[in-house]
């Protein structure tokens, strides 16, 4: 881990010259070379934490085919912050937001989070509810018995599966 800037400045919030800045240049398994930015307003409580890729890789599409429930609970996912994740057999995507957040999940785990998102927009759309109520039970069968087909498309190539068997994953440099 290298220190490249370590300073106190004005608070981005409140003004004051009470915010201590600093940048890390680190390096991350997998991600590569990273700069994590961290900041502190000792005057309002105001606080930064940031991350962005000082490395960028080719960009990338993972496809990867869950045969079976051992497959699902099996297989990792790890996604970066430019990560899109989706499932064209489920119905599903996952668009990276602005400032989207890294994950490091199972496949298992991620279908369970899927099927958590459709709860609550059971809620913002009651109108909807069979029809989320019917993708839900698709999400649980997917869960313990595969039979779908999982994509991860990243623009920076930071993404990636690693697959119970290395026979169910194939890429493509976009």
């Amino acid at each position: 881990m290298a220190v490249l800037i370590a300073e106190e400045t004005r608070c981005p919030a409140c003004r004051s010259r009470a915010f201590r800045y600093q940048e890390l240049l680190y390096d991350m398994p997998h991600f590569g070379n990273v700069l994590v930015e961290t900041g502190y307003c000792s005057v309002c409580g105001y606080r930064l934490f940031d991350i962005e890729y000082a490395d960028v890789g080719r960009p990338t599409r993972i496809i990867f085919a869950a045969r079976d429930g051992e497959d699902v609970a099996r297989s990792y996912l790890i996604r970066s912050k430019t990560g899109t994740v989706y499932s064209p057999d489920l119905g599903f995507s996952l668009e990276p937001a602005l400032g989207g957040e890294p994950m490091i999940i199972t496949v298992e785990g991620l279908l369970y989070r899927v099927a958590d998102y459709a709860e609550k927009l059971k809620v913002l759309e009651p109108g909807s509810a069979q029809r989320v109520d019917e993708f839900i039970r698709r999400v649980y069968r997917a869960i313990e018995s595969g039979g779908f087909t999982l994509v991860v498309e990243d623009p920076l190539g930071k993404s990636l599966i690693k697959p119970y068997r290395p026979e169910s994953i194939r890429v493509e440099y976009l």
